[in-house]
């Protein structure tokens, strides 16, 4: 698999992690590490960055962890 250049600038391969299970969540090309506390898309569901780890010009790991979904409640008429 190649990276695909963006803007004359390579991509690098990120890994999102599991901290507690060191679970590899998914792998893709990214055009730099994203920063910590950023909310990340894996799958369907969405992520915060906790740390990275190992990050160098050529791959990093990304530990991240779930953001729970709020869930509202549709405001309801004064009676």
């Amino acid at each position: 698999m190649f990276a695909e250049l963006s803007k004359g600038e390579a991509m690098i391969p990120v890994q999102y992690r599991d901290p507690q299970t060191e679970e590899i969540l998914e792998r893709r090309y990214e055009e730099g590490a994203p920063a910590i506390g950023t909310r990340v898309v894996i799958g369907f569901d969405e992520y915060r960055v906790l740390y990275r780890w190992r990050c160098v010009p050529t791959s990093c790991i990304v530990y991240v962890h779930r953001v729970v979904k709020e869930h509202r409640q549709e405001a309801r008429p004064a009676a």
